[in-house]
């Protein structure tokens, strides 16, 4: 019996000791555009037929964002031999010799999403280059993905811009951006009036970044925050410390909404905190409140916590139990 016992005892040790098996997803869909339209103009017509015809709707969605003309073959054709795409192209196929790991990891998005029962819509998605300074955009039901937005922060045509804005141009932002993409555009910031105070922008904010942490593949809360070591460690260590400042400036029941976009926008710094506070670092404040409510309510869904009724609730500290 009691070998029994002991044997009943290790097999539950062991048990727990086992790495956690992540749940597997079917990858999704992505159309490499980039690359259709980069060889477009050297084409024969009944290739380009071919392409007209299996990718028409994609194609006239991705003409609108590039030109106010209609999508025809003389604008894709002209679309083809255009700087953007002739200057990004090679370099993203570079970069990304294989959409293959970017189709695994949004098919995990979507079906994390799924299970967690987030209503994300389900679009056509494409990788193109473009122009744009947004690195993802919406238009009608597809989701374009600028990978010329990804290709390293070292990369020369970002040398121009101040280095906050380069460190995000890493290919390993890409899963990160796209979950906040997609759960930001499916459930807006959308407390108004009184209810729409600095807290409550804060701790949606931090949502966004809870729900990276559980829709993103072996999610590290740095990346899902968009901070190097050093930030996190700064942040870490005065955490208290801008918590105090916030409260007795009493700027958490602040309305204003351009206060509230200081907090969280990227930037080099906060200086509405404190000088050395690292860009956004409102948005680490709103992580840490939803991660103590979180603790104490393990069972709160993330689509409620979506929803102005959590992050706009007066309760909400209270019931985060949020203590430093």
């Amino acid at each position: 019996m009691k070998k029994i016992t002991l044997i009943s005892a290790l097999c539950v040790l062991l048990a727990s000791c086992r790495p956690e098996v992540r749940e597997e997803y079917p990858a999704e869909p992505i159309v490499p555009l980039y690359d259709i339209l980069y060889e477009y103009a050297d084409l024969g017509t009944a290739e380009r037929a071919y392409i007209m015809d299996t990718d028409s709707a994609l194609l006239a969605d991705f003409m609108q964002v590039v030109s106010a003309d209609p999508m025809d073959d003389a604008l894709l054709e002209w679309w083809s031999g255009s700087m953007p795409v002739q200057v990004f192209t090679p370099d993203v196929d570079s970069v990304f010799p294989t959409l293959e790991p970017l189709r695994a990891n949004l098919g995990y998005i979507l079906g994390r999403a799924e299970a967690d029962s987030l209503g994300l819509p389900r679009r056509e998605y494409a990788a193109v280059v473009y122009g744009r300074t947004e690195s993802i955009l919406f238009v009608d039901s597809a989701m374009f993905i600028a990978l010329n937005h990804y290709l390293g922060e070292d990369y020369p045509g970002y040398s121009h811009w101040p280095t906050y804005m380069r460190r995000q141009k890493n290919p390993q932002r890409l899963p990160y951006d796209i979950s906040e993409a997609l759960v930001a555009t499916a459930y807006p910031y959308e407390a108004s009036g009184a209810e729409a105070t600095v807290l409550s922008r804060l701790v949606y904010e931090g949502v966004l970044v809870h729900a990276k942490m559980q829709l993103v593949p072996d999610a590290d809360a740095g990346e899902a925050l968009g901070y190097d070591r050093a930030e996190m460690n700064w942040l870490r260590e005065h955490e208290a410390e801008l918590w105090r400042d916030a409260v007795a400036r009493r700027l958490l029941y602040d309305t204003s909404t351009t206060l509230a976009e200081k907090l969280v926008a990227p930037a080099p710094q906060v200086r509405e905190l404190q000088p050395s506070a690292p860009g956004r670092a409102g948005r680490y404040i709103g992580y840490r409140i939803v991660k103590a409510y979180v603790k104490a309510h393990p069972e709160v869904s993330l689509r409620r916590m979506l929803s102005p009724d959590f992050y706009a609730s007066p309760n909400i500290l209270a019931e985060s139990n949020y203590k430093l």
